[in-house]
C-alpha cells in the first residue's frame, strides 16, 4: 500500500519514475544539446580528435525544427466545449468556450504552446502546468492560467502505471525547482538544504549558478461524495452548503428525488526537499493532475513508454556531413597552390613579368627557349579534392531531409525550378510526415481544456462578472451565477451556472485567425455572385472579417442595420442588443398615460349618462305611482278584490325598477372606481416619464385607440350638453 505520507518512500517512487523513463530523457537531451550546444553538432570523440584540424559545423537540423516548428506556431489550436449530458446547455458551454480562451489570452498561452511544442519537436516531451492565481494583489477573485514548465525534460515525471499520452490516467507526478540558496532561505527557512536528485549524471554547461532542487509531489485522492437529484433537474453534492439552503428550496417546490454516491478526485500537492518535507499537503481545485505533456512519435512496446523527435533520426547524417566537409575543406586547403614550372635559361630577362603573372593585364608572356627543356613552361599542382568526400557530403544532405520528412519544397529549396502543381505535391508529402507533431499538441492542449472545464466552476464561484473572448477576438462581459427571479414561476434561477451538467472538450488544429479572416471574407464574397442575399444578410460578418482600418465602425453601423431590420436571430444577439430588445418590448406593452386619460374620461362619461338614466327612471316611476294612486281615490267604490289587485301590480312594478336602478348604480359605482384607478395610473406613468426624463414611445395602433376614444369622449360630452 503506497505511503504518500512517508518522505523516503516518495524519494523511492520519484527514482523510479525516473529511472522508468531515462533513456528517452537522454535522448532528449542529447537532441537539446545538439541544436544548442556551440560544438554540440559534432561527436565528442572526433571533435577532440580533430583538434589543431578544421572543425566546422553546418547546420541543417535547426532549419528543419524550424520548419516543422513554425507551421505548429502558424495554426490556431481550437477549442470546443460541447454539452455532453445532465443540465448542460448550449449558452453555459458556449461561456465555457469564451473562459476558456480568456483565460489562454491572460496566460499567453499561445506563447507557452509554441515553446513547449518547439521543444516537443526536438527532443519528443515538453509540456506546461494549469495553476490558480489571484486576479491582483487587491482582489480576492482567483483565476485559473497555463504556465510553461521550464526545463521539463529534467523536472517533470508522471506515474509509472499511466498510459495515456496525455497523461490524464496519472495517479501521481513531481515537478522539480531550482532555487537559488537564498531564495530557498526565504521559502523555508527550516529546510536542510539538500537536493533532489534531478535524474542528470553530467552537465554540458559549467558556467552555472550554485542551485538547490526542491521537489513537489501531486497525487490524487479519492473521496465517497453523495449526489443529489433535485425535482427541477438540478444535481447538488450533499455538503453542508447544501444542507443550508435545502429548506428554501423545499420552500419553493424544490424536493429531493433521487440520490447516489459516487468518487470524487481531488488533487493534493506537497513540497519537499532530500531530507524532509518543507510544508504540509494542500488540496487543490483539480480533479487531474495540473501538469500536461506533449509527446512526440508516443507509443507503448514491450509495456515501455517510448517517444522521440525530430532531431534524434537526423543525428548521424548530420555529424558525417559535418565531418566530411570539414575534411573536403582540410584537403583544399593544405594542398599546394598550383605553380609555373620553368628553368632559369626560359626565365632570364622576364622576372618582374613573371612576377606578376597571376595579376597582370598582358595578352601574352614571353619566355627563353631551352634546349635541355624543350617546350614552354607548365602549370602544376594545385589542390586536388578527394570526390568521395564530396559524394559522401551531398549524400548526408540528402539523407536529413529523408529522415526528417520533410523534401526541397518544404525547405524553399527548389533549385530545378518546378512547376507550382509539382511543388504543392511535394509540400503535401512533406506534410504527411510533420502532422503527427500537430496531432500531439492537440492531444496535450484538449487535455487542458478538460482540466479547465473541470476546475472552472470551483475557481469562478459566486457572482462575478468575467470578460469571455469570441472566436473573431471581441469579447462580452458576462455574470456568472446571477440569482434571477422566474416571472411566471416565481421560482429563483441561476444564469451561467458553470457547476451544473457536464461538459466534453475537442481540439482540432487549422489555420491562424488572420488567415481565417481572408478566407472568410473570399467565401461569402465568393458566395454572394451565387446569391447576392448573402451579402444582404451577413454585411456585419463580412466587413467584421475585413482587417482594414476603420472596418470595425461600419461593421458596427451594419449590424445596427440588421438589427433594426430584425434579421439578427435571437440566438446570435449579444447582450446588449437583447436588453435592447427586451425594453423595446416591454415599452411597447407598457400603458401610454394619455391613452389612460383617455380611457378614464371615456368611463367618467359614460358614467355621467348613466346617471342621467337613473334620474330619469325615478321620476318616471315616482309620476306612475302617483297615477295609479289617483285613479285608486277616484275608483274607490270598486270592489275591494279589484283594489287588492292592483296593490299587488303596483308592488312588484316597483320591486323591478328598484332592481334595475340598483345593478344601474352599481356599473356606476364601477365605473368610477375604475375612472379613479386609470387617472392614479396615468398619473404615475407621467411622473415615471419625467423623472426619466423620456418621452413614452406611441405606436400608430395607439394613435388610433385615442382618435377613437376622444370621439367617443366628445360624443358623451355633446349628449350631456
Amino acid at each position: 500500500m503506497p505511503d504518500f505520507n512517508d518522505h523516503n518512500y516518495v524519494l523511492d517512487l520519484l527514482t523510479t519514475c525516473q529511472d522508468a523513463d531515462k533513456d528517452n530523457r537522454q535522448k532528449a537531451r542529447e537532441a537539446h544539446l545538439f541544436l544548442d550546444k556551440r560544438d554540440g553538432q559534432w561527436e565528442p570523440f572526433w571533435w577532440n580528435a580533430s583538434d589543431g584540424k578544421p572543425r566546422y559545423t553546418f547546420d541543417q537540423a535547426n532549419p528543419i525544427v524550424d520548419q516543422i516548428a513554425g507551421e505548429m506556431q502558424q495554426a490556431d489550436f481550437d477549442i470546443r466545449v460541447k454539452p455532453a449530458g445532465g443540465s448542460a446547455t448550449k449558452d453555459v458551454a458556449a461561456t465555457l468556450d469564451g473562459l476558456i480562451r480568456n483565460i489562454e489570452n491572460i496566460s499567453n498561452a499561445k506563447h507557452v504552446y509554441n515553446l513547449a511544442g518547439r521543444s516537443m519537436v526536438t527532443g519528443g516531451i515538453d509540456g506546461w502546468e494549469v495553476v490558480q492565481k489571484f486576479v491582483d494583489d487587491d482582489s480576492f477573485d482567483q483565476d485559473l492560467m497555463i504556465e510553461p514548465v521550464g526545463n521539463f525534460i529534467d523536472r517533470v515525471w508522471f506515474d509509472i502505471d499511466s498510459e495515456r499520452q496525455d497523461r490524464s490516467d496519472s495517479k501521481y507526478a513531481f515537478k522539480l525547482a531550482a532555487l537559488s540558496p537564498e531564495k530557498y532561505k526565504e521559502m523555508f527557512p527550516d529546510g536542510s538544504g539538500q537536493s533532489v536528485s534531478d535524474d542528470r549524471h553530467a552537465d554540458a554547461y559549467w558556467q552555472k549558478a550554485e542551485m538547490i532542487v526542491v521537489g513537489q509531489l501531486y497525487r490524487i485522492k479519492q473521496t465517497k461524495r453523495t449526489l443529489v437529484l433535485m425535482s427541477n433537474g438540478a444535481v447538488y453534492e450533499d455538503n453542508e452548503d447544501f444542507k443550508k439552503v435545502a429548506d428554501e428550496l423545499a420552500a419553493i417546490g424544490v424536493t429531493e428525488k433521487n440520490r447516489r454516491t459516487r468518487p470524487k478526485n481531488t488533487v493534493w500537492v506537497r513540497k519537499f526537499d532530500g531530507s524532509d518535507w518543507l510544508e504540509e499537503e494542500k488540496e487543490t481545485v483539480f480533479s487531474y493532475i495540473p501538469l500536461i505533456p506533449t509527446y512526440a512519435n508516443f507509443k507503448i512496446f514491450e509495456n515501455k513508454t517510448i517517444y522521440w523527435g525530430a532531431v534524434e533520426k537526423i543525428l548521424d547524417p548530420c555529424r558525417v556531413f559535418n565531418y566530411a566537409k570539414s575534411r573536403e575543406i582540410e584537403e583544399g586547403s593544405l594542398a599546394p597552390r598550383a605553380k609555373w614550372w620553368l628553368t632559369e635559361k626560359q626565365a632570364i630577362g622576364h622576372q618582374d613579368e613573371l612576377a606578376t603573372l597571376n595579376t597582370n593585364s598582358e595578352a601574352y608572356q614571353l619566355y627563353n627557349a631551352d634546349p635541355e627543356a624543350p617546350g614552354a613552361p607548365m602549370q602544376n599542382g594545385g589542390a586536388v579534392i578527394n570526390q568521395g568526400l564530396v559524394t559522401l557530403a551531398e549524400s548526408m544532405r540528402t539523407l536529413v531531409g529523408q529522415q526528417a520528412g520533410l523534401f526541397a519544397a518544404n525547405m524553399g529549396d527548389n533549385p530545378g525550378l518546378q512547376s507550382g502543381v509539382a511543388i504543392e505535391k511535394l509540400q503535401n508529402k512533406g506534410d504527411t510526415g510533420t502532422i503527427k507533431y500537430f496531432s500531439s499538441q492537440e492531444v496535450a492542449i484538449c487535455h487542458t481544456a478538460r482540466i479547465l472545464v473541470d476546475a472552472i466552476p470551483a475557481v469562478y464561484e459566486g457572482e462575478r462578472q468575467v470578460r469571455i473572448l469570441k472566436e473573431d477576438a471581441s469579447f462580452d462581459m458576462v455574470m456568472l451565477n446571477q440569482q434571477v427571479q422566474d416571472q411566471q414561476t416565481g421560482e429563483m434561477v441561476t444564469l451561467n451556472d458553470l457547476s451544473q451538467g457536464k461538459y466534453d472538450v475537442t481540439c482540432s488544429a487549422g489555420p491562424s485567425f488572420q488567415n481565417r479572416q481572408q478566407e472568410t471574407v473570399a467565401a461569402i464574397t465568393e458566395m454572394a455572385q451565387v446569391d447576392p442575399s448573402i451579402i444582404q444578410l451577413g454585411g456585419d460578418v463580412l466587413l467584421s472579417n475585413v482587417t482594414a482600418p476603420g472596418m470595425d465602425l461600419i461593421a458596427e453601423r451594419k449590424r445596427e442595420e440588421l438589427f433594426k431590420a430584425g434579421l439578427i436571430p435571437q440566438e446570435q444577439m449579444s447582450d446588449e442588443e437583447l436588453q435592447q430588445m427586451q425594453a423595446a418590448a416591454q415599452q411597447e406593452q407598457q400603458p401610454d398615460p394619455n391613452m389612460l386619460i383617455g380611457q378614464a374620461e371615456m368611463l367618467k362619461a359614460q358614467t355621467a349618462a348613466q346617471q342621467q338614466e337613473i334620474d330619469a327612471r325615478l321620476k318616471m316611476r315616482d309620476q306612475d305611482i302617483k297615477l295609479k294612486e289617483l285613479e285608486t281615490r277616484e275608483t274607490g267604490g270598486l270592489i275591494s278584490a279589484r283594489q287588492k289587485e292592483q296593490e299587488f301590480d303596483l308592488k312588484l312594478e316597483k320591486m323591478q325598477q328598484d332592481l334595475i336602478l340598483a345593478m344601474s348604480e352599481q356599473q356606476r359605482k364601477q365605473n368610477e372606481t375604475m375612472v379613479n384607478a386609470l387617472n392614479t395610473q396615468a398619473d404615475t406613468l407621467n411622473k415615471l416619464r419625467e423623472a426619466m426624463g423620456v418621452d413614452t414611445i406611441v405606436g400608430p395602433t395607439n394613435q388610433e385607440a385615442y382618435i377613437e376614444q376622444a370621439e367617443v369622449v366628445l360624443d358623451a360630452q355633446e349628449s350631456q350638453s
